[in-house]
């Protein structure tokens, strides 16, 4: 029997196609987690997607009852991960699906911010600050009231309609105002403050200065409190006692110009013209306005002669 021998060629031709159909296993990763909310309760029916920008691969799936999942055979990459739930934040990140590695990602979802409910009387009061904007005081005091007549306890629309009535030069009604804001809400700073420009205007600068005593008695830290304390017994010709809340304001709040540009007139009033100077100096080196400067730099010079006398 002869056996017959097959050509080397072919032999090299059967080699080739049996490399060329051969399968090689795809080296992939594999990722589980759990996803829980805070307070540590597993969350079922999580959405958690996996993308690789990059190339356009993604991969979905969701947690079972238990809050866990699993997934294989996924592309080693990285993948910009993201979880959704309805009621809860969506959770974004990014994750690197490893080769031959069970990938762990356990997760916590914490609930949506519950929106406010927008006040009924907020539109109202929006349109009476607009009108406000166009100085049109009349008809926004006239919207501000109606908002008071269905909800008295509100600080800041009293405050509003107290700025509305100051503009209009109706300074009994402006302080009246004020005073029901900072009745309400003892801390309203900007109210006690137009409160006393108002007790100013009106020339009754001994009617605010109790309000602005206890108010200061109660927040001792504020430096607005005491400057406007301060500015009230400077308008009623008391510079020692003026100068005395005006220093704590500006211990408080070294950087507020205002104070020292009280305190150099308190000490003027007082006769400590050497302080004067030094307090005008402390104001006009925290302001930029030339002409300003140049107007305290006079009375500097006045007082400075005063010093030598």
């Amino acid at each position: 029997m002869s056996c017959r021998q097959i050509p080397g060629g072919l032999l090299f031709l059967l080699f080739l196609c049996a490399f060329a159909t051969a399968s090689f296993p795809l080296v992939t990763g594999t990722i589980k987690g759990k996803v829980t909310d805070i307070n540590g309760q597993p969350l079922p029916d999580v959405k958690i997607m996996l993308l690789d920008t990059s190339r356009g691969q993604a991969y979905s799936l969701e947690t079972d009852r238990k809050g866990n999942y699993y997934m294989m055979g996924i592309l080693p990459a990285d993948y910009k991960l993201k979880l959704e739930r309805a009621g809860f934040q969506v959770l974004e990140g990014r994750i690197s699906i490893l080769p031959d590695k069970e990938n762990v990602f356990d997760a916590v979802l914490a609930p949506e911010a519950k929106q406010s409910v927008k006040p009924e009387w907020e539109d109202q009061n929006f349109r009476a600050t607009e009108l406000f904007k166009q100085s049109q005081y009349e008809e926004a005091a006239a919207l501000y009231r109606e908002i008071l007549a269905i909800h008295p306890d509100l600080a800041a629309i009293h405050f509003n309609l107290g700025n509305c009535a100051f503009n209009l030069g109706r300074y009994e009604e402006a302080a009246g105002s004020f005073r029901e804001a900072v009745r309400l809400k003892p801390d309203f700073f900007d109210a006690y403050t137009n409160l006393t420009n108002t007790f100013v205007r009106l020339k009754k600068s001994e009617e605010a200065i109790p309000i602005l005593e206890e108010a200061t008695r109660a927040y001792p830290e504020n430096a607005g409190l005491h400057s406007s304390l301060g500015l009230l017994y400077l308008n009623s010709g008391q510079g020692v006692k003026a100068a005395e809340f005006l220093e704590k304001a500006a211990a408080i709040d070294p950087k507020a110009p205002f104070t020292f540009h009280s305190l150099g007139i308190a000490y003027t009033q007082s006769g400590e013209f050497e302080k004067a100077v030094t307090n005008y100096e402390k104001y006009i080196a925290l302001i930029t306005d030339a002409k300003e400067i140049e107007r305290v730099k006079g009375v500097i010079e006045q007082l400075k002669s005063l010093v030598k006398k």
